[in-house]
């Protein structure tokens, strides 16, 4: 019966998928959506890590010395959720924050060794969601979605568009 309503689910949101005038941006969220509520719920079970702050783990795990709004422009996500997010990492001892020696009105966000340890530990079960998700294609198409999803954060990023 459970197996029955999940097919009729997404029977359901294929064809809006393939109906939809938005098309293939409509589709990316399917995608997106579908790849990352399970892993965000897992992240706050296991740790108490919500989806704002893994994001803020991510970034600065890539790119030392962050302020919040680097961290807004690079993700697109709005300054309260992001702040909010730096909080509770700071109260959790997960990110630090220092004063810019260049810019006393500034802080820079660096994960701490606790951080980084937590970052490690949950980029494993990301990957693999990742890995299951993606093994749904052949070599060329895995190849094509990455190519096309480069080019198209590119263009975005170029085109400044917000």
């Amino acid at each position: 019966m459970m197996t029955e309503k999940k097919d009729e689910r997404f029977a359901d949101a294929i064809n809006i998928l393939e109906e939809s005038e938005i098309g293939a941006i409509w589709q990316i969220c399917f995608i997106a959506n579908t790849f990352t509520f399970p892993v965000y719920a897992n992240f706050d079970k296991t740790h108490g890590i919500s989806r704002m702050e893994f994001v803020v783990l991510y970034v600065t795990a890539h790119r030392a010395n962050m302020m919040a709004w680097e961290i807004c422009r690079i993700t697109g996500l709005p300054r309260n959720n992001i702040s909010r997010g730096v909080k509770k990492l700071e109260q959790k001892g997960l990110v630090s924050r220092a004063t810019d020696p260049n810019d006393a009105r500034r802080s820079l966000l660096n994960l701490t060794e606790k951080g980084k340890e937590l970052y490690r530990e949950l980029v494993v079960p990301y990957a693999d969601r990742a890995e299951t998700v993606l093994s749904l294609l052949d070599d060329s198409d895995r190849a094509a979605l990455t190519d096309i999803t480069l080019r198209l954060s590119r263009k975005i990023a170029l085109a400044n568009i917000s």
